[in-house]
C-alpha cells in the first residue's frame, strides 16, 4: 500500500491511535474496498441498510434528508476524512438516514461491519474510538436539547439549525417554508422573517425563495 494512503487510513477516527504494528497486522484480516464515485453521483440513499462502514477519505459530499411530514429538507457539506453515519450501523433501525450525493469526486473506504465482531474488536482502540464516535454524537445531541443559551428567536433558529447538522461547521442548506418554520420556532411568520433579514444582512446567511443558506455555521453563535 502506499504511504500517502497508508497515512490517510491511519487518520481515519476509527483506526486513530493504532499503532502500526497492530495496523498491519489488522490490514491482513480485513477486506478493504475502495470505491470512487464521480461528481454528482449518489453514493448513498436514505433508507439503504448499513452493511459497511463507509469512510470518506477524498473529496466533498452533500448529504440531505427530508423532514418526516415533507414540510422541509436539511443538506450540509462534509469534507473528508469523515466515518458516514456510525451511529446508524446498530440498533433497532440499521438504516442510513441520510442520502449523500458527491460534490467533487470521491474517494471511499468500506468495510464490512462483520469485521466489527470478528477483527476490530480485537482491538482495544478500535474499540475504544468507536465508543468515542458514539458517545461524541449521543453527547452532541443531549447538548442541543438543554442549551438554554439564546432562547430568543435568533437563538432558537440558530439551536434549530446546529441540531439539524452532523457536522457543527461548514455549508448548510434548510429548504422550508416560512410559515412552517415560524411554526416550529413557536413565532409569526412576521418575526421570523424580520430575524432571518436581520442575519441575511449580517452576512451570516442567505436567503432564497423557501431556501435558508448558510455558507459557515460556525459563524452563528
Amino acid at each position: 500500500m502506499e504511504l500517502p494512503m497508508y497515512d490517510t487510513l491511519l487518520s481515519l477516527p476509527l483506526f486513530q491511535g493504532m499503532s502500526q504494528a497492530d495496523f498491519n497486522s489488522l490490514l491482513q484480516k480485513i477486506r478493504l474496498d475502495f470505491v470512487r464515485y464521480e461528481e454528482g453521483s449518489t453514493i448513498i440513499s436514505a433508507g439503504e441498510r448499513c452493511k459497511s462502514f463507509a469512510f470518506l477519505i477524498n473529496g466533498t459530499v452533500e448529504s440531505s434528508r427530508d423532514g418526516m411530514d415533507g414540510s422541509m429538507t436539511f443538506m450540509e457539506q462534509i469534507d473528508a476524512p469523515c466515518l458516514i453515519e456510525p451511529y446508524s450501523m446498530f440498533g433497532r433501525a440499521g438504516s442510513y438516514q441520510r442520502t449523500y450525493t458527491a460534490v467533487t469526486t470521491c474517494s471511499f473506504l468500506m468495510v464490512d461491519k462483520q469485521y466489527i465482531y470478528t477483527e476490530l474488536g480485537k482491538y482495544n482502540i478500535c474499540r475504544m474510538n468507536l465508543l468515542n464516535i458514539l458517545s461524541g454524537r449521543v453527547q452532541l445531541l443531549d447538548s442541543h436539547v438543554w442549551a438554554m443559551k439564546g432562547t430568543d428567536l435568533r437563538g432558537r433558529m440558530i439551536r434549530f439549525i446546529k441540531g439539524l447538522s452532523d457536522v457543527q461547521s461548514g455549508t448548510k442548506k434548510l429548504c422550508i417554508k416560512m410559515n412552517d418554520l415560524a411554526t416550529l420556532m413557536d413565532a409569526t411568520r412576521l418575526n421570523v422573517s424580520r430575524e432571518l433579514n436581520n442575519l441575511e444582512a449580517e452576512g451570516l446567511i442567505s436567503l432564497r425563495r423557501k431556501e435558508i443558506f448558510i455558507p459557515a455555521l460556525e459563524n452563528l453563535i
